[in-house]
């Protein structure tokens, strides 16, 4: 992905209501249902738990609390756009940030 300026900005709260929307994601953002990106930064962070095996090891623990605290990203990719989300807390409130680049694909061609 190139280094450049971003196509478009998001940022949600928590519940998924729109904060501010800029860019090529405004109509997304605006005309889709409240919480679409949320939703798919949420899966993100549900898919990046670890498994319940039942064992209460200490290693066990200290894997959760480590997995608790990383934030994680969702890359979504076309030939046009790479699109990043990410939830994370700010002020003791979550949000979601979610920002479009021109694919690397297109940057390449372009050059």
């Amino acid at each position: 992905m190139n280094t450049g300026e971003s196509l478009g900005l998001v940022l949600n709260d928590g519940h998924g209501l729109l904060l501010k929307a800029e860019g090529d994601l405004s109509y997304t953002a605006r005309h889709q249902k409240n919480g679409f990106f949320t939703s798919i930064a949420e899966k993100a962070i549900d898919l990046g738990q670890p498994a319940d095996d039942g064992d209460d090891g200490d290693t066990d623990r200290n894997a959760s609390r480590s997995a608790v605290q990383s934030v994680p990203l969702v890359r979504l990719e076309t030939n046009r756009r790479a699109v990043v989300l990410a939830k994370f807390e700010f002020e003791g409130r979550e949000r979601t940030l979610v920002v479009s680049k021109a694919s690397q694909a297109v940057t390449t061609a372009l050059e």
